[in-house]
């Protein structure tokens, strides 16, 4: 692709207090070439001098938007409205992509130019250094760019990416299907963007880690996990519901809700919380994955301190 005929990217940053680790984050998007059109930062509210940190850059791609905080969803939402790019990716403020990623994309696109979404696999890393790639299951290729014919089913194995930094939408489709990331919502919001975008078009993946997903928040195991099941599932699971829902992604996507059903009862049952786990459990939405459903069944029988 030469520059004239390159697609053009925007990028979206939504920021709050992330003064440490903004500049690293632009400049890793800054350092990915000429596709990159534009770097959309949204200020949700920050209180720290994070905002003051772009103007040093000396960059014209650099745009900041201010808001008044209203979460993630909202800062990101407003990237969308503001882009004028063919295509939209979103960072967080405290990740980074790493050299080529942008390649890697425009590669995928080259390869699939039906695919409404691109995305690579990532990198877990913590602050001591250590880096986790993403667990990518049997159905991916493990070395060729690939369009996943079973995206539900696939995602149902693991989540093999994060919409939130490593993946570029094309905009039109997020603006002709009405896709924004649901406001108010702390848990699976970007979950329910991506489920939307698979359900809409192809999805073009390489399993090359280009991303670096920040771990630097310590969370113990079960206390960051959630309770309850997210919003992002119920809606899922509603759309499966419905007649006009695309056939090919309805066992898929409903053995990804049958999963996070039953991981949200793990959750429980490590906590005591056995009641609660086994409404779960035994609910009809959780049998759509048999084999997990059984292994979940046989966890009860353990004493709550050997689940963690």
């Amino acid at each position: 692709m030469n520059l004239q005929t390159l697609p053009a990217i925007s990028v979206v940053i939504p920021l709050y207090n992330k003064e440490k680790y903004l500049r690293r984050a632009v400049e890793s998007v800054l350092s990915q070439g000429a596709a990159v059109r534009e770097v959309i930062v949204v200020d949700d509210g920050s209180t720290d001098n994070g905002p003051a940190q772009l103007e040093s850059l000396g960059d014209s791609r650099v745009r900041l938007i201010r808001q008044p905080n209203g979460g993630v969803s909202a800062a990101r939402n407003a990237g969308i409205e503001a882009a004028t790019g063919e295509y939209v990716a979103f960072l967080d403020a405290d990740d980074a992509w790493l050299p080529g990623f942008v390649d890697e994309l425009l590669a995928l696109m080259q390869q699939f130019p039906q695919a409404s979404l691109h995305a690579t696999s990532y990198s877990r890393v913590w602050p001591d250094g250590r880096r986790q790639d993403a667990y990518l299951p049997e159905p991916l290729g493990k070395l060729q760019r690939q369009l996943i014919a079973n995206p539900f089913y696939v995602w149902a194995r693991s989540a093999f990416f994060s919409i939130s930094s490593s993946a570029c939408v094309r905009r039109k489709v997020l603006l002709e299907h009405g896709i924004r990331f649901p406001v108010g919502e702390s848990q699976g919001e970007d979950q329910d963007v991506i489920f939307q975008l698979m359900e809409a078009g192809g999805l073009a993946f390489s399993p090359k880690a280009l991303m670096e997903y920040s771990q630097a928040v310590p969370n113990s195991l079960y206390s960051s996990l959630p309770e309850q099941v997210p919003p992002c599932y119920m809606r899922l699971l509603q759309r499966t519901r419905q007649a006009n829902y695309p056939a090919q992604h309805r066992r898929g996507a409903q053995r990804v809700v049958a999963v996070n059903y039953l991981n949200v009862a793990r959750t429980l049952m490590a906590k005591g919380k056995r009641r609660e786990a086994a409404a779960l459990i035994f609910s009809r939405d959780a049998m759509h994955h048999p084999t997990y459903w059984m292994r979940t069944v046989s966890r009860m029988l353990l004493p709550t301190g050997m689940m963690k």
